[in-house]
């Protein structure tokens, strides 16, 4: 009915349009549906020994509440060093114009350079890299008294939902592998959570440390490779207080955050 109206609504010599492919084409430039990382504050602290050496191991978590997937694709697209292979970004958009992604409807796709990914050779999968930075510091002035640092590559997927405390969200769990070829990615609604037992998930301390308060920093998208909905909230503290091996934690408001 609709394509006969169209039809004999059209002027001689031209060609008529089915309204339903138009539609279907103006998903090409339909708003796109970008995530929101944000970050749970770091938990299951606790300080193990090797012979002199002391570390600090935690759990982190990465969270996305955003209106659409975090999802990275490995590909060859561009350059990157030696043993990493370069990733894009995908960008679902807004083809239904609901406001929210839907995995059956929302199949057309934005694309960007995220960056490289690398293997890990101790977790045996592929990572994004420079997916999170940790930065231990002690309070007041964080830019020069840090005491320790690194920069940490995930294997992006959905470990378990969202705390209550971000919202309700409804999506499935649908990223979980880490292999050389496949896409890898955040629900909207869940979290890639990393343990403290797994490799990396621990900062070395130095030998002569002092008790006192400490400010734990995890800061995800350092190098801002990923686009998202907003950009001021990828960072999160845990304030505790170590004495000894010990620890206890404290008020996070304590600890200055900036960036």
């Amino acid at each position: 009915m609709a394509l006969a109206l169209a039809q004999a609504l059209t002027p001689s010599g031209a060609t008529a349009v089915d309204p339903a492919a138009a539609k279907a084409q103006s998903g090409a430039t339909a708003p796109r549906l970008k995530p929101n990382l944000v970050v749970l504050r770091a938990r299951d602290l606790y300080i193990v020994r090797n012979g002199k050496e002391r570390k600090l191991r935690f759990e982190s978590g990465l969270a996305n509440v955003g209106d659409g997937p975090i999802e990275v694709r490995p590909n060859n697209a561009q350059k990157c060093p030696e043993g990493q292979h370069h990733s894009t970004q995908i960008i679902y958009r807004d083809v239904n114009g609901n406001g929210r992604y839907d995995l059956a409807a929302d199949t057309r796709k934005a694309r960007r350079s995220a960056g490289c990914m690398i293997f890990h050779p101790y977790h045996d999968h592929w990572h994004f890299e420079a997916a999170s930075r940790y930065t231990l510091y002690k309070p007041r002035r964080p830019e020069i008294k840090q005491v320790a640092r690194r920069k940490m590559s995930f294997c992006l997927r959905d470990s378990k939902r969202v705390p209550a405390a971000y919202g309700k969200f409804n999506y499935a769990q649908h990223y979980g592998k880490c292999s050389r070829r496949s896409p890898q990615g955040i629900s909207v609604g869940w979290v890639d959570v990393y343990q403290s037992y797994l490799a990396g998930q621990a900062l070395k301390l130095p030998r002569r440390m002092d008790d006192g308060l400490y400010c734990l920093r995890i800061k995800v998208d350092p190098k801002d490779q990923l686009a998202e909905t907003r950009d001021n909230d990828n960072s999160s503290v845990r304030a505790f207080f170590m004495r000894g091996d010990k620890i206890s934690f404290r008020d996070s408001a304590r600890c200055r955050v900036r960036g």
